[in-house]
């Protein structure tokens, strides 16, 4: 394998990555962010590593410890950190985290085999020295070339095609090439081209040898992650020009490679980043259009770039002449020139539409303002993070008798600027929770602000119709209001663009389905009215990372715990998101000895999974409670659930019997909305939860499974990829697995096929096998890895043996009616007596009638509680449990259900007698009194 041709070029590809990438991944310390690292080998006080060459653009430049001497690429480094003990560990760990998988390893003597773009972006490299003079020749600096050279993303190419003769499209000939690599780790995916002479290739002036559509331009990726300020453009000659201007550090170019790539592009990489749109405005306006192709991108890409909370603006282009593009503008004025212009930046209240006359915006009207609204429109003004109102302006004719209008004062309107109002269409619950049409949408308004307290990530709010005038709602979200007429004449205004950036959006995080799809959601795509009150993960961003991250978090949760006891848990809240899918998943419970690792393991789980764990104090409200598993399937804890109160336990209760599935409900005078789904890890020494012993799963931590401790420096689990892979997976093929793992958890279980409460214990359990096996495909391991079904299955097996005599309502109901029997608190009739059964055993049997039962727990005061908290509380009910559960005494072959008997000489009808064996043989005792003829 070490000759092999295309392991070579791996390893290459790999010592080539941006090693402060790879320092990010070792979770690598920087001095104030900017300066040298914290060694990973060892602590230290002072930063010692630093990484030389990567900060100007050249890759796989190296590091060097200046304390040991140690240095290398970036598989040394990663050895050096102790995360791989030779190289090719190290090698395989790269190339998971910035997927590059390690090549095959058949046909070791074959060249390794270039893509098609790989191999023209080679070529052009070659002889790249003719794009200089090409581009210095557009007014492009030669330091701008020097810099997009050294990173290899520009070339010159001279192909030309010896079946199309010159002058046709496809001849080719000399163009300048712009190599389009991914952002991260920089691998090829197109060529375009520029030609020198377009007449030659048949008046075509550019080409694009690979993808087009999903992948921008840029000069230099160090340079645009650590910029503060990105223009966006067209075209990577524009690109370079705006990246001429002698601009300060912190700015930089993006181009987008043509205007059908406004939609394609994920543009969420330059979040906390302010954009500046530099599209060509001033395009001719389409023949029988009143549009202008590059201006309704510019549109487009505000609208994509608010939803994202991307700070956006647009450059003013108002005075640029006709046609005029930003290459034109260079050539005209020179850098500082172009610097000038692109420093000018619309104040106009609609982003991307300048007031005026009707000939100044030609082509330029975003949306159509009536004339009562579009005569106080110019008045109002906007910067980054602020908006002011002209206040003093005279109306007057200059010598040519043209109107002028002369602005004297502007007046301060509030501390903010409104970036966009649009209308939402929020996915109803029913359509969320199972796929089908929507029917019932709700309607409301997102509202994108910049303040200056939050720099340049936009900060958004949901407003209903009611409030969209409420000046209090206004000023206790963003800021304060100066003049209040003024500020409402605007939001007036501003109602008209609600269809600016309108769209359907669906409340989740997790999960879901949107419009009939299964798809993955974070905190970020949701739009609450309440966001903290509604739901604990609202601004929740999931953990990134690649396969091999998920190998080592799997291997380690196996570790920690002896048969998996820290793993089931762990596969537990990583299949909490199939709930969508299966209608239902299980909570779980999670009991510990003293000092057997209980609260290290929850620390550890909210690392690796992201989910949170609230404490006993949390659980006290039902609003706390409820607000933590709204909206969700990212699973939540609630630790030291045994030491909550009685009176609090019984509303958990219900609360996680209706979670167990999906409730909906809306709550106080505003009508505020939940779906509470969410699964919950409940922990504690004693988790009493008999009345959901159906709907939990459970796993035993004591001190004698302990292994070793899960590393600090575990990476997080991908959980993004995995949501991502289960969205990707047909619906149907998760239903099926999971019905052949509970058809094999009822082959291997030892409860009956009758009881039908044992059967929903062992749907949970399949639930957890099910993600199991997905979670195996996914990280790429075997199923088989820790003998983790084998484990999983004992204690199923271990659950349903222990809950043999727990699991119905009747049983609980029992216990609580003999134990008032034997504290003689009974006031109902009742006796015992000796019997013997069919096959002539002795037996004892109690007579009683069930509804005497149910009425002692509904009249007695100490028993409030309890009767609260059953699920049964009527005696019919009550009795046909009994009748079904086998207790009952049966003489002759006929139950005795209806006995008639004579207690302190009153004859009793309508009896049922239960009998003591088989009470005793479901865990149930008793203290009969049998009262004997004295001879």
């Amino acid at each position: 394998m070490a000759q092999n041709p295309r392991m070579a070029e791996w390893f290459a590809r790999l010592k080539e990555l941006d090693l402060h990438e790879v320092a990010a991944r070792l979770g690598m310390r920087r001095d104030g962010g900017r300066g040298n690292y914290f060694s990973p080998a060892r602590k230290e006080k002072q930063p010692s590593l630093s990484i030389h060459g990567a900060d100007k653009g050249r890759y796989g430049a190296g590091w060097k410890d200046h304390t040991t001497g140690d240095g290398g690429t970036a598989i040394d480094l990663v050895i050096y950190a102790g995360m791989a003990g030779d190289h090719m560990e190290a090698a395989r760990l790269l190339g998971d985290w910035f997927g590059l998988p390690i090549p095959s390893p058949d046909t070791p003597t074959a060249p390794a085999r270039k893509s098609t773009e790989e191999w023209i972006a080679d070529r052009c490299l070659q002889e790249a020295e003719p794009v200089l003079e090409y581009l210095q020749g557009r007014g492009i600096t030669e330091a701008a070339l020097a810099m997009a050279l050294k990173n290899r993303m520009i070339g010159w190419n001279n192909w030309t095609s010896n079946k199309v003769p010159a002058g046709e499209p496809g001849h080719g000939g000399a163009a300048a090439a712009f190599i389009v690599r991914t952002l991260n780790p920089g691998r090829v995916v197109a060529v375009d081209m520029r030609y020198q002479d377009p007449g030659l290739n048949g008046g075509v002036k550019t080409q694009c040898q690979g993808e087009k559509s999903g992948y921008g331009w840029y000069s230099d990726l160090n340079r645009l992650k650590r910029a503060h300020t990105v223009y966006i453009v067209e075209s990577p000659i524009n690109a370079l020009s705006v990246e001429s201007c002698y601009w300060p550090e912190g700015y930089a170019a993006y181009a987008i490679r043509g205007t059908g790539n406004v939609e394609s592009i994920d543009f969420s990489f330059l979040r906390g980043k302010k954009v500046l749109i530099a599209l060509d405005h001033t395009d001719p306006v389409k023949e029988g259009s009143n549009t202008r192709p590059g201006l309704a991108a510019a549109w487009r890409l505000n609208e994509r770039l608010t939803a994202l909370d991307i700070a956006n603006r647009f450059v003013n282009m108002l005075d640029w002449e006709e046609g005029q593009d930003i290459n034109d503008v260079l050539q005209a004025e020179g850098p500082e020139g172009l610097g000038a212009r692109l420093k000018q930046i619309e104040p106009w209240l609609i982003p991307g539409n300048p007031a005026g006359a009707a000939d100044e915006v030609h082509g330029r009207r975003r949306i159509w303002l009536p004339t009562l609204d579009w005569n106080v429109y110019w008045r109002f003004r906007q910067t980054d993070d602020f908006t002011q109102y002209v206040q003093d302006y005279k109306d007057c004719e200059d010598e040519d008798g043209k109107f002028r209008r002369e602005e004297k004062g502007f007046g301060d309107l509030c501390a903010f600027r409104i970036a966009g109002i649009s209308r939402l269409r929020i996915q109803s619950h029913l359509a969320t929770i199972n796929g089908t049409p929507d029917n019932q949408p709700e309607t409301v308004f997102g509202v994108s602000a910049q303040v200056a307290r939050h720099g340049n990530t936009l900060q958004r709010a949901v407003i209903t119709d009611d409030k969209i005038f409420s000046l209090d709602w206004w000023a206790g979200r963003f800021g304060y209001i100066w003049k209040p007429k003024e500020f409402a004449r605007m939001i007036s205004i501003l109602e008209r663009t609600a269809d600016i950036g309108a769209r359907d959006v669906v409340n989740f995080v997790g999960l879901a389905w949107r419009g009939g799809e299964l798809a993955a959601l974070e905190g970020n795509d949701c739009y609450f009215t309440e966001p903290a009150r509604q739901c604990l993960y609202h601004n929740l961003s999931f953990p990134r990372g690649g396969r091999q991250a998920a190998r080592q978090v799997i291997a380690a949760y196996q570790e920690t715990f002896k048969h998996n006891a820290a793993a089931i848990p762990m596969v537990w809240a990583l299949g909490a998101h199939l709930k969508m899918l299966l209608g239902f998943y299980p909570h779980f419970e999670m009991q510990a000895d003293k000092g057997s690792g209980k609260s290290k393991l929850m620390e550890c789980m909210q690392r690796s999974f992201s989910f949170q764990v609230l404490s006993g104090q949390m659980l006290k409200t039902d609003h706390r409670r409820r607000a933590s598993v709204s909206y969700t399937t990212n699973p939540v804890g609630w630790d030291e659930f045994s030491k909550l109160p009685k009176s609090i336990l019984t509303d958990i209760d219900g609360l996680l019997q209706s979670t167990y599935r999906f409730e909906f409900t809306r709550i106080g005078a505003a009508l505020t909305p939940y779906l509470m789904c969410a699964p919950v890890l409940l922990a504690g020494e004693e988790v009493d939860i008999q009345s959901l012993q159906s709907k939990v799963c459970r796993s035993k931590l004591t001190v004698e499974r302990q292994g070793p401790m899960i590393p600090h420096e575990l990476p997080q689990f991908p959980v993004w990829p995995w949501l991502q892979f289960l969205a990707c997976t047909e619906p149907a093929r998760i239903r099926d697995l999971h019905k052949s793992m509970l058809r094999f958890c009822q082959a291997k279980s030892r409860a009956g096929d009758a009881d039908a409460t044992s059967n929903r214990m062992m749907e949970n359990y399949a639930a957890i096998l099910a993600a199991w096996h997905l979670l195996c495909e996914f990280a790429e391991i075997d199923a088989a890895q820790g003998h983790f079904v084998e484990d999983l299955l004992a204690e199923m097996n271990s659950h349903l043996s222990e809950t043999d005599g727990t699991r119905l309502p009747w049983v609980r109901i029992m216990e609580i009616a003999l134990s008032e029997l034997d504290a003689r608190r009974f006031e109902h009739p009742f006796c015992w007596e000796d019997a013997q059964d069919d096959e002539g055993n002795p037996d004892v049997l109690l007579y009683i009638r069930p509804n005497h039962i149910m009425d002692h727990l509904s009249t007695a005061n100490h028993l409030r509680a309890k009767f609260d908290g059953l699920p049964v509380k009527t005696g019919r009910i009550f009795k046909s449990q009994l009748l079904a559960s086998g207790v009952v005494a049966v003489r002759k072959g006929e139950m005795l259900d209806d006995v008639e008997k004579t207690i302190d000489r009153r004859r009793i009808g309508h009896m049922t007698a239960i009998s003591l064996n088989k009470l005793e043989a479901l865990g149930l005792s008793a203290a009969p009194e049998i009262k004997r003829d004295i001879p």
